[in-house]
């Protein structure tokens, strides 16, 4: 199902009914029979959705779980990246841009986290890609196990002490190394 609305800057947008919700539900609800075969799929989706952006010049700034949604036809399925909010043209983008620091720790590119200079690029993307297949293996948050008076330094000990989550027991090993790259 598709709805057509246009906005007050005269601006259409198309938006698809994400009839299965974001990824953080689906794997909640669906996880312990998610079969190696529909992971792949989903990794496929979200790398071709990121990589058609990529190509257009254009950076998400906040690829994380829940801005990614799943919708079902008859037939198939799709996984797309949503929640463009802070995406911008690699050619508008500055350090001074208070959004360049925003989005979800557990996903923010370390390199933004230790720099406040540093500029959201491609890169930053991909490290976040790089959580989000980590998640898929796994079915939970990254750093899920944190303590809670732990979460106020996790930034700091993901950039500085490149903090990162251990490989789920079963993981392909090229699965494994491509998300640890």
């Amino acid at each position: 199902m598709t709805f057509k609305f246009q906005d007050d800057t005269g601006y259409i947008m198309l938006l698809e009914y994400a009839n299965e919700g974001n990824l953080r539900d689906y794997l909640t609800k669906k996880f312990e029979s998610l079969e190696w075969e529909k992971k792949i799929r989903m990794v496929l989706d979200i790398t071709c959705g990121l990589q058609c952006l990529h190509l257009e010049g254009i950076i998400h700034r906040d690829l994380a779980i829940n801005n990614l949604i799943l919708y079902y036809s008859l037939n198939n399925g799709k996984l797309l990246i949503a929640d463009f909010g802070l995406s911008k043209q690699l050619t508008e983008v500055t350090s001074n841009s208070t959004s360049n620091r925003m989005g979800v720790i557990e996903y923010t590119d370390p390199q933004c986290l230790k720099n406040e200079n540093y500029v959201k690029d491609k890169k930053s993307d991909i490290y976040s890609l790089g959580v989000l297949l980590w998640e898929i293996t796994s079915g939970f948050p990254p750093f899920h196990n944190t303590a809670i008076e732990e979460q106020n330094t996790l930034g700091s000990r993901i950039c500085h002490m490149k903090l990162r989550e251990e490989p789920i027991e079963g993981t392909h090993l090229e699965y494994q190394q491509l998300y640890q790259r």
